[in-house]
């Protein structure tokens, strides 16, 4: 990322869901400060939106309607500047619009459809979920219902596991966390094998268990940040659930954001695998940016 980037930010003009937007505007604010940020929000008009016009220049009319749309979302959001560089987009699907648009970006920002602190059963989003599977880009994922007054006054989290594809996740939150002057930690969670704090065993020995994973993980971490070149950053180590122990910290800090890494998985190894990153993106209260595994090589 150089002090002139471009982000593109998936629109979604369904009242409640202004997050992406605030979030958006907040980062280019920043940006500008130190550099030359330009933000093109597209939103797209799906076929089957089309198909429930009744006139006979549909395109024209949701045209119309989307542009109504915005004015909307842009009075809900607090924020009624006219958006420079809108697109409205009444062909393909969403994820594939995005995605080919994000490929030349810096950055691309969109919503999910849980609000904070809401464990609802659908949490991510379709569009969304697949995005984060053909990450063309770092992807931030941003709650719905995230205002101004949330953006979180404190660091960046790197959640990082240690792995080569938590390179291109370090090397964008370096970048970023220098471009907005915030403090970057570098997190690392062991995870605890499940079962290992049911009640009945011995609370001293899991305490002692618990001990010895978090000093292999400080181990770990140091070893890999040596070895990458990643010095002076303040390290917190844990161990327990991946998501639970990162959402918990990032909550603690008041983080801006949490960055993880990709490894990219398919939808066969999904079934077996969780995805970090879509699991935080999809609960977390701060914006969850997801990182290509070669970003910046």
């Amino acid at each position: 990322m150089s002090s002139s980037s471009s982000w593109i930010l998936g629109l979604d003009l369904r009242e409640g869901a202004e997050g992406p937007l605030v979030f958006a505007r907040w980062l280019q604010a920043e940006l500008d400060k130190t550099g030359d940020a330009s933000l093109v929000p597209v939103h797209v008009i799906e076929q089957d939106q089309l198909g429930l016009l009744a006139s006979a220049d549909k395109r024209e009319q949701a045209v119309s309607l989307a542009e109504d749309a915005v004015a909307s979302t842009l009075q809900r959001a607090g924020d009624e500047t006219p958006l420079t560089d809108l697109q409205l987009v009444d062909a393909g699907t969403p994820e594939d619009v995005l995605a080919s648009k994000a490929r030349a970006a810096s950055g691309l920002i969109i919503g999910r459809l849980a609000p904070r602190g809401k464990d609802q059963l659908l949490r991510l989003g379709g569009v969304a979920r697949r995005l984060l599977r053909k990450l063309t880009a770092p992807t931030l994922v941003v709650p719905p219902d995230l205002r101004a007054a949330d953006v979180g006054k404190g660091p960046i989290i790197l959640a990082c596991d240690a792995q080569e594809d938590s390179l291109g996740a370090a090397r964008f939150a370096l970048e970023l966390a220098d471009e907005l002057r915030r403090e970057l930690i570098l997190a690392h969670v062991v995870p605890m094998p499940y079962g290992w704090s049911v009640g009945y065993l011995p609370a001293e020995s899991v305490k002692q268990v618990r001990a010895d994973l978090r000093t292999r993980g400080e181990r770990t971490l140091e070893r890999w940040a040596t070895q990458h070149g990643i010095t002076g950053l303040r390290g917190v180590v844990t161990e327990g659930i991946v998501p639970e122990e990162l959402g918990r910290l990032a909550a603690q800090e008041k983080a801006l954001m949490i960055v993880s890494g990709s490894r990219k998985l398919n939808a066969v190894e999904r079934l077996f695998v969780t995805s970090v990153g879509s699991e935080l993106a999809a609960s977390a209260v701060c914006p969850v940016a997801v990182v290509p595994p070669d970003y910046g090589s």
